[in-house]
């Protein structure tokens, strides 16, 4: 579970920063689910994704994410696996949606990255459909000191 860090109130500096990264993702990849978000702190990595129903489905059909999904940084081997998922239900649970007209936004907290200037991989599957929630090649820039309080 991740917990919530909270400025000092005694003078001292905080030390547990989270950094705001500038992502670029690459235009030959699917935009549903669409990377809104990436936060890098020592103790985890934070992605957080929207979300549209299909309009092929009726009622929009269903979506969750496979508890094995991991990221990879392109040139190493290391694997950060999955911790959290928030808003979203983790397989083989489903979140069902309404309409075709729904949305979801969620949030994947992996085992924390390198914090700096980097090239990630979402891995749902190893050996992805059109259905998997895998996303190849975006890019971490500009990585920067920010404070966010839930």
């Amino acid at each position: 579970m991740v917990q919530t860090v909270y400025p000092t109130t005694n003078g001292m500096k905080n030390t547990n920063k989270r950094y705001l990264t500038k992502i670029t993702v690459p235009k030959n990849q699917h935009k549903n689910p669409e990377v809104l978000r990436v936060i890098l702190h020592k103790d985890f990595t934070q992605i957080d994704f929207g979300y549209v129903a299909p309009w092929i489905y009726i009622k929009g059909g269903w979506i969750h994410i496979a508890p094995y999904s991991h990221l990879r940084v392109q040139g190493t081997e290391n694997r950060y696996k999955l911790l959290e998922a928030q808003h979203i239900a983790i397989a083989p649970e489903q979140h069902h949606f309404e309409s075709n007209e729904d949305w979801k936004v969620f949030t994947l907290i992996f085992e924390p990255i390198p914090i700096e200037e980097c090239i990630i991989d979402i891995i749902e599957e190893e050996n992805p459909d059109e259905n998997d929630f895998n996303v190849y090649g975006i890019q971490l820039a500009e990585v920067k000191a920010i404070s966010l309080f839930d």
